[in-house]
């Protein structure tokens, strides 16, 4: 449809143009030649607005971005013609459906232009390509010509900055301290006595001194060796898995001074426990449930997006703290 409408456009113009010829010729006057003249230079500008392929503009961006969910990111696009190549519009018209604005410029014959565009993506990932429209037209948008043209890029698009990442932060350095006190390895260097609370370890009850004192009494130590602690994010496929991500690596981001040790378990399998923005980019919900990694003997905090079975099995082990989004949720806002 739209290259009929064209058409139609090209026919009605020559049809106008020829008219104007058989005019200046039947009627030869100084007016007829001249209106002859003014339309010849209108066909010649609407001839030369069609000159050179729309595929040698090109356009770059920044190669490396970093950007989270539903955030509105501000990037420079250039764009100019391809050296060696002949381009001259009339009206030439830029955008695309990835970006908020669009541009329009006259009389464009490839010279390198600056696009100020904002970009809001709405999903993780990395983007590898990006996509801009080009609609060339003459100066009445009778013709026009209209091109797709992309170009590469590395943008890492990260969960989503969750309000509550500070908070997170706060709640759990307090649950690394009950930690050391509830997994640390005492010294043999007795710090002093004290009367037995509720959740104290048992084994650090002296039960010669208790009964004595007819009491429960509990020797506290000098120091105390912390177990590492691991904070994982275990991928469940969930409608709550992208929040819990995204409260994660908020987490994850305040917390990178200390040195606990964070692993992201999803289809991919187990990172690293060094982990990047681009793992955060990149984890995909697990299809199947599947056993948690052996770290040995340390303390892990687990990120689940919801309770399930599999939940409830591994927070039976004295060694694993099991976390859904909505029993932190309500922690945290307490």
């Amino acid at each position: 449809m739209k290259y009929l409408q064209q058409t139609w456009h090209f026919l009605a113009f020559l049809c106008v143009y020829l008219l104007f010829v058989s005019y200046a010729l039947a009627f030869p006057s100084d007016t007829a030649w001249t209106l002859l003249l003014f339309s010849t230079l209108v066909v010649l500008l609407e001839v030369f607005s069609l000159i050179g392929s729309l595929q040698n503009l090109e356009f770059k961006a920044s190669h490396y971005l970093l950007a989270h969910v539903d955030e509105i990111v501000p990037v420079e696009i250039t764009m100019n013609k391809q050296p060696k190549k002949l381009l001259w519009l009339m009206v030439c018209k830029v955008s695309s459906p990835q970006y908020l604005e669009d541009f329009t410029y006259s009389f464009y014959y490839g010279q390198k232009k600056s696009l100020q565009i904002t970009w809001q993506p709405y999903t993780r990932g990395i983007v590898q390509k990006q996509t801009m429209h080009i609609t060339a037209s003459d100066l009445f948008s009778w013709l026009k010509k209209e091109s797709t043209n992309s170009f590469t890029v590395h943008w890492l698009v990260l969960p989503a900055v969750h309000p509550l990442g500070k908070v997170a932060a706060n709640f759990f350095q307090k649950q690394l301290i009950l930690n050391k006190q509830n997994f640390g390895e005492p010294s043999f260097k007795i710090k002093k006595f004290r009367p037995y609370q509720p959740g104290d370890r048992l084994s650090q009850i002296d039960w010669k001194l208790s009964s004595k004192q007819q009491e429960l009494v509990l020797r506290e130590y000098e120091q105390e060796q912390p177990i590492e602690t691991i904070f994982l994010f275990y991928g469940k496929n969930s409608t709550s898995f992208e929040a819990m991500l995204s409260l994660f690596y908020s987490f994850w981001q305040e917390f990178q001074k200390d040195k606990s040790r964070f692993v992201l378990l999803g289809e991919q399998g187990a990172s690293s426990t060094n982990l990047t923005q681009e793992d955060f980019s990149t984890i995909q919900p697990l299809n199947d449930e599947v056993e948690l990694p052996d770290f040995g003997r340390k303390q892990m905090i687990l990120f689940i997006p919801e309770m399930n079975q599999q939940a409830e099995v591994f927070s039976a082990s004295r060694w694993v703290q099991v976390y859904d989004y909505q029993q932190l949720l309500q922690q945290l806002k307490e």
